[in-house]
């Protein structure tokens, strides 16, 4: 394997990691500056709702996009293998 392939693997890799993280963090603090929003507004500092909330919220969105992000990862090991292993 050469080294601009290695390094194109290496970036590709990094990239898909990212892509496939970001919603889950997007749902994770957007759910969480909402509820932080609503209880600042009721006066309700009870930490236990807000981990919670966004504990459910992740999870739905991790049945959500999970098809998504393990197909992205398996196109991506595909990917690795025909470059390592040419046929």
């Amino acid at each position: 394997m050469e080294v601009e392939t290695l390094v194109r693997l290496t970036t590709e890799g990094m990239l898909l990691c990212l892509y496939v993280s970001l919603p889950i963090i997007g749902i994770a603090a957007l759910v969480g500056l909402g509820i932080s929003f609503i209880q600042a507004i009721t006066s309700l500092q009870d930490h236990t709702i807000s981990f919670a909330v966004k504990l459910i919220a992740v999870i739905i969105g991790l049945a959500i996009l999970a098809p998504w992000g393990a197909s992205s990862v398996l196109n991506f090991a595909n990917e690795i293998m025909a470059a390592a292993v040419p046929s």
